[in-house]
């Protein structure tokens, strides 16, 4: 899996609705509107393959999550699938985004 040195996946992240489980966040990557859910778990990071193949990571690597608002925090996580779902399932990065309604969130291969 090729990596790009200082590769990061960047969202700007509104809170749109919510779910039983937590909520969901708009945001677009690469152009297309995509959801990003949240939980307060500890599942860790679901990504797409795309997403995965920029970081060059795969499942059961570690990343790091920096929520960018008022509460500036990192949290390291796993990444617990590639798939189809693009998911964050952590308490503390749940918390801090729900928080204020939004964040700039930057993942990176940790």
């Amino acid at each position: 899996m090729a990596e790009a040195k200082g590769a990061e996946l960047v969202f700007v992240v509104d809170v749109s609705s919510f779910t039983k489980a937590g909520f969901v966040g708009t945001t677009e990557y690469e152009g297309r509107k995509v959801d990003l859910e949240f939980d307060d778990g500890v599942d860790g990071v679901f990504l797409s393959p795309e997403m995965a193949s920029r970081l060059g990571v795969r499942k059961g690597s570690s990343v790091l999550v920096t929520v960018e608002n008022d509460a500036n925090l990192v949290s390291r996580a796993a990444v617990a699938g590639v798939g189809k779902a693009l998911r964050l399932s952590d308490a503390r990065v749940y918390y801090a985004v729900g928080r204020e309604g939004g964040a700039v969130i930057r993942v990176t291969k940790g």
